[in-house]
């Protein structure tokens, strides 16, 4: 089960040698009394939190490391596959989106364009399970590492949403789609 350590919200990483977390379960350590991150607990000193119940940081204190206020409430969420290294997509997370995704272990937005939670996923079945967490020097963007279940994170059937490349000839289809969105979305994809 366990997915945090290291400093402060700047490095959620699952703990050595533990299983991907399931869906739904919280994304945390298992601490013990004294025991800091390089030996498996979470102290909670280092994260700025409270443990609640069961011994667990909870979410809403890992995200007071977040400036949601440079952003007008939202920070930009860069979107990595964990095993290739590759960007898959860029999305917008505001402090409810982020404690979901933390409590989740999937990843979860905010829509500006329809000012709700987007839960990614939630119509393809392509969701994001979270391996890490990573929080930029600003304490305003954040990198998430994710393993991508479906193989695509592009709504248009891309792995990744970013298939074109800008050339001097123009845009240049290089990444590899692997689904039609009509089949997936229906008309609207």
């Amino acid at each position: 089960m366990g997915i945090l350590h290291e400093e402060s919200l700047g490095q959620v990483r699952p703990q050595e040698g533990s299983a991907a977390p399931e869906p739904n379960a919280p994304i945390a350590g298992k601490p013990s009394s004294g025991e800091d991150a390089k030996s498996g607990g979470l102290d909670s000193s280092r994260y700025g939190g409270e443990l609640g119940p069961a011994g667990v940081i909870l979410p809403e204190d890992l995200t007071r490391k977040v400036d949601f206020e440079k952003g007008g409430g939202v920070v930009p969420a860069v979107i990595q596959d964990a095993a290739t290294g590759q960007v898959l997509m860029v999305g917008y997370m505001n402090r409810e989106s982020l404690m979901e995704t933390l409590a989740s272990g999937r990843t979860v937005f905010f829509s500006r364009s329809r000012n709700r939670l987007w839960r990614k996923g939630e119509e393809s079945g392509h969701v994001q399970l979270v391996r890490a967490i990573y929080l930029d020097c600003d304490a305003d963007t954040l990198l998430i590492e994710v393993e991508q279940v479906g193989g695509a994170a592009c709504h248009e059937g891309y792995v990744s949403c970013f298939f074109r490349q800008l050339t001097h000839e123009g845009l240049k289809v290089v990444g590899k789609k692997v689904f039609d969105p009509v089949s997936v979305y229906g008309k609207k994809a």
